[in-house]
């Protein structure tokens, strides 16, 4: 006994089958060699009437219906004696139904035809009639008949199976493509505000849809947040929160599975859990979205999911990293020598010109680090030396000197801050090489050092010391450009003036320091 799930299944195949015989007869149609064949039949037998249909008429109601049941009627007249002509021709077809072959057939007074089933596979996709023949075909013409329209089917067949491979292998193919260049964005950048509208914009060219929305899982409320959309409609659609198992996004994360419409497809990126979804919307052609989108962008979000977690985890590392940075700057703050530093407005200096010099977004980034560290090496120097009013002897100056290794020292323990440990150290070199502690000169000093040896001196004159009070903005500048070559390095100096005098920077500057 068939079960309700096999009969299902079978149901499907048949339902394929049928669809697969359909476009073969539609290729063998438009088969150019098939219509070379009409055409060299046509002259030889005098114009005969062709017909090409998708199933044999095995009734008498279908075959009436057909180009052969007006043929014969016009040839016959009266209704009486076309029905019977009619049924002989039915009982030829049925004939060539079951025997698989040509079979001819007579009608009128001198009427000639045949009847030759399409076949692929043994099975029957079709029927050929040739009605209107003078005369019977003789069987060598039969033969050459047969031949050609078999050639002309194995060819039609062919072009079928060779668009269900392309169908197979393009999808592959682009998938194959998607993974490289998802890729390419997962190295390109480790932001996730960079990294998900490109996603969202690469999904858009693959699929070639009008829309898409990517969204991230919040865990501990179990919903999905907006993080961007990249709509090409005039019509823009609002962001909003979904929850898990509504709508199509909802759904795709709670099912952890594609959920695909007619005019939308939400595919979950998974990296062991479900971390976000990206949704489809509306393909430019109107069409629908079929197995192949979903088989593509099932791909995508695969390394779409790495390349999300990957920035997750980066920013996660970056938030500890500044975490542990403003925890050591506290612990300097508030020792007996600690003053309150502008910081905000040294950070923000360093953001004006660390482009000027072609630093990239993460070299600025560890040079504000540095900047909010750079004095982390005074740990190592006694209190009395730091608090001291007068002028230092030259042991205690020699002590001094070793703070830029100490805090370098210090801070190479903490793997994240590595990169900073030579701008620690060589900060207080001077441009002319009479600085410490290696003496170094130009641009053998690193550049992020030289920057932040004009911001570091900047700041040690605005801020109050033991022995001495804090400097005015003015006169900080002025002493900045009386040092340029000897302390500082020129192209620097001038880019730092240019900055610190800008309108928003001065007034967070005296907004901190509570002076100008």
């Amino acid at each position: 006994m068939i079960s309700i799930k096999n009969f299902l299944n079978l149901t499907k195949e048949s339902d394929k089958e049928i669809l697969n015989m359909k476009r073969l007869f539609s290729k063998l149609k438009e088969n150019w060699d098939l219509r070379q064949e009409i055409s060299a039949f046509s002259k030889y037998l005098k114009e005969p009437v062709w017909v090409m249909l998708p199933r044999i008429p095995l009734e008498y109601g279908e075959l009436k219906k057909t180009e052969a049941a007006r043929c014969v009627k016009k040839a016959v007249g009266t209704q009486s004696r076309f029905k019977k002509e009619l049924i002989k021709i039915l009982r030829a077809l049925k004939k060539s139904w079951k025997n698989r072959t040509v079979e001819p057939f007579q009608y009128g007074e001198c009427m000639h035809g045949l009847c030759y089933p399409l076949m692929s596979d043994d099975d029957i996709f079709g029927v050929i009639i040739l009605c209107g023949l003078k005369k019977a075909m003789s069987s060598d013409l039969k033969k050459i008949f047969i031949a050609f329209t078999d050639t002309v089917i194995r060819e039609s067949r062919r072009e079928v199976e060779l668009e269900d491979i392309n169908k197979t292998i393009r999808p592959r193919a682009i998938a194959l493509s998607t993974v490289h260049t998802v890729h390419r964005l997962m190295t390109s950048t480790l932001d996730l505000d960079e990294l998900l509208p490109r996603i969202a914009r690469l999904s858009l060219q693959v699929i070639r849809a009008n829309r898409c929305s990517i969204k991230l899982v919040d865990k501990k409320r179990r919903i999905l947040l907006p993080k961007t959309t990249i709509d090409l409609r005039r019509k823009k659609t609002k962001l909003k929160k979904v929850q898990f198992g509504k709508y199509a996004p909802g759904r795709a994360a709670k099912k952890e599975t594609p959920i695909c419409g007619s005019n939308y497809l939400a595919v979950p990126m998974i990296d062991e859990d479900v971390i976000g979804v990206i949704t489809l919307y509306d393909k430019l052609d109107g069409k629908e979205f079929t197995q192949f989108d979903e088989e593509i962008m099932k791909t995508l979000s695969e390394q779409a999911a790495v390349a999300v977690r990957n920035a997750q985890l980066f920013k996660e590392q970056e938030e500890l990293t500044l975490s542990s940075i403003k925890c050591i700057a506290q612990l300097l703050k508030h020792r007996p020598h600690g003053v309150s530093k502008a910081e905000a407005s040294f950070l923000k200096l360093i953001s004006i010109i660390g482009p000027k010099f072609n630093m990239n977004e993460s070299e600025i980034k560890m040079l504000q680090y540095a900047a909010m560290l750079h004095d982390a090496g005074h740990i190592s120097i006694p209190e009395k030396v730091l608090m001291k009013k007068g002028g230092l002897t030259g042991r205690e100056y020699d002590i001094v000197k070793m703070h830029p290794m100490k805090g370098a020292a210090i801070l190479s323990k903490f793997k994240p801050l590595k990169p900073i440990v030579p701008i620690i150290l060589y900060h207080h070199e001077n441009f002319d090489g009479t600085g410490y502690p290696k003496g170094l000169k130009g641009k053998e000093i690193p550049l992020a050092a030289r920057i932040l040896a004009v911001v570091g001196a900047f700041e040690a004159m605005v801020t109050q010391k033991p022995y001495r009070k804090a400097l005015s903005i003015k006169t900080a500048i002025e002493e900045v450009r009386k040092n340029v070559k000897a302390q500082f390095d020129p192209r620097i100096a001038e880019a730092f003036c240019e900055a610190v005098q800008r309108k928003d920077v001065r007034k967070l500057l005296e907004k901190e320091l509570g002076s100008a």
